[in-house]
């Protein structure tokens, strides 16, 4: 169980880098929001949503075929991180090149051309984001912890002075790209602990790369879309007052997505060595995560959507009340999203990155058709509607292909107890929100979840046996019955 306790330790680090790092953005990006208001934080994020656009240039898909490549030689990561990082810079200058001529034709306010501007550099710093394959690859993600921390220590202390100072817009623009910069400084830096990186050029290598990655590119210009295309609709059609609305209530969803995703990027270097060397593994390490994640993302969902008042008004005060029906909307897309995070970890992990491209295509389709139809009408909770819908799609289709074509087991067998533990913590809120705090009420609704799966059989042999690894000093019934 030697490969469970690397991988507890890895997803550990994860975890505490997700927790740490979303707290400390969060309490960032509140100051900015209730220093700025809802106008001008929709400026701030509509600046970071444009050049979001860009973002799959220095990428191209490039940096999952690295860390899927580098688990299974690793002997060859620094060869992969140094013409990687050639890639990524040469990629990231024309990304920049492209944006700054975007940012200069258009007709935007100079407050808000400005403040592009200043959020373009960010792409420039993405170029050097090959280092981080190696904490990944090597299952070391405690650096990443670090770096992360380093950099949101580095972005609060920078926002309290500018608040203090009583800065402008563009400074705290200015405080998000130059924490980038310190978290990629650090990546760099202390890379040659784990790793010798060589910047020999192979054009073979490249070549071989690039082909490898351009399903994953393709898939992330839809990816940006679904993700973005909203925010910028909202702009132009409804004004700046509702991105910030928006904004306030997807920072709060998107903040949670780093819980699937740090349980997928642990998994994803030993489901790529799974599928490589024993299918069982791989189908087993499959069908336990969605188990996982279905059950968390679901029990998250239901327990915001009740308390979705309350979050709002205690971090963002009454000016974003409008933000509360937008929160209880896309917490859903959220949970879904715990799936999809699987899904694409697997598709790439098994060579099948392809399907990715056209769960992206779909879901970015489904969110443009949508949002054109709702957002004119209903705005901002247009776009929440939107969001799930498309998410739900592709999700749908993506589930669907690897049942048809890779796993042939059903994972949704395993989702009825979470359905009925779900149902049962909804009633329990109902009955007892009017005589207690909300906020405590959900947190008591931890434990009845986890009873209800305990008593319908959810959590079988198979599962025992893997807590007692990962939690040696707890003591579990492992005989099967």
């Amino acid at each position: 169980m030697q490969t469970v306790k690397s991988l507890a330790r890895n997803s550990g680090f994860l975890f505490l880098n997700g927790v740490a790092t979303n707290i400390l953005s969060f309490f960032a990006m509140l100051y900015i929001a209730r220093y700025l208001g809802p106008e001008d934080y929709g400026i701030f994020s509509f600046a970071f949503a444009f050049i979001y656009f860009f973002s799959f240039i220095p990428d191209m898909g490039v940096h999952q075929i690295l860390v899927r490549e580098a688990a299974k030689e690793p002997e060859k990561a620094g060869k992969l991180i140094g013409n990687g990082t050639i890639i990524k810079f040469s990629l990231s200058i024309i990304a920049l090149s492209v944006a700054l001529i975007l940012i200069t034709l258009i007709n935007f306010p100079p407050s808000t051309k400005n403040a592009l501007y200043i959020a373009s550099i960010g792409l420039l710093i993405s170029g050097t984001g090959a280092y981080g394959i190696i904490y990944e690859a090597k299952l070391r993600m405690e650096y990443s912890l670090m770096f992360n921390l380093a950099s949101r220590v580095f972005l609060l202390v920078f926002i309290f002075l500018a608040v203090a100072n009583h800065s402008t817009l563009n400074i705290f623009v200015f405080a998000s790209v130059s924490a980038t910069l310190v978290h990629n400084i650090l990546m760099v830096l202390f890379s040659k602990k784990l790793v010798k990186v060589s910047f020999e050029l192979d054009s073979s290598l490249i070549k071989q790369l690039l082909k490898e990655a351009i399903p994953i590119a393709v898939a992330s210009v839809f990816t940006v879309v679904y993700f973005k295309i909203d925010v910028l609709m909202l702009s132009f059609l409804r004004g700046d007052a509702e991105v910030g609305f928006y904004s306030a209530a997807y920072r709060l969803t998107d903040a949670l997505v780093f819980l699937p995703a740090a349980f997928t990027t642990s998994t994803f270097p030993l489901m790529s060595r799974y599928f490589k060397d024993s299918f069982d593994s791989f189908s087993f390490a499959y069908a336990r995560t969605f188990k996982y994640l279905f059950a968390a993302g679901l029990l998250i969902a239901v327990l915001v959507t009740f308390a979705s008042d309350k979050i709002i008004l205690t971090f963002y005060g009454p000016e974003y009340q409008k933000s509360v029906i937008a929160l209880q909307i896309l917490i859903w897309a959220t949970a879904i999203t715990f799936i999809s995070v699987l899904i694409s970890s697997t598709c790439v992990s098994s060579g099948n990155q392809q399907i990715i491209s056209k769960t992206s295509i779909l879901a970015a389709s489904l969110n443009v058709i949508l949002n054109m139809v709702l957002i004119p009408s209903s705005g901002y909770v247009g776009a929440a509607v939107a969001t799930v819908f498309s998410v739900l799609g592709s999700m749908i289709f993506g589930l669907f292909w690897i049942h048809k074509n890779l796993l042939h087991e059903n994972p949704l067998k395993g989702a009825i107890s979470p359905i009925i533990g779900a149902v049962v913590v909804s009633l329990v809120i109902v009955l007892l929100r009017s005589y207690t705090d909300i906020l405590l009420l959900s947190v008591a609704s931890i434990p009845i979840f986890i009873a209800v799966l305990y008593i319908t059989g959810w959590i079988d042999s198979d599962d025992k046996i893997i807590f007692s690894n990962l939690f040696p000093a707890a003591h579990f019934d492992t005989k099967r019955s």
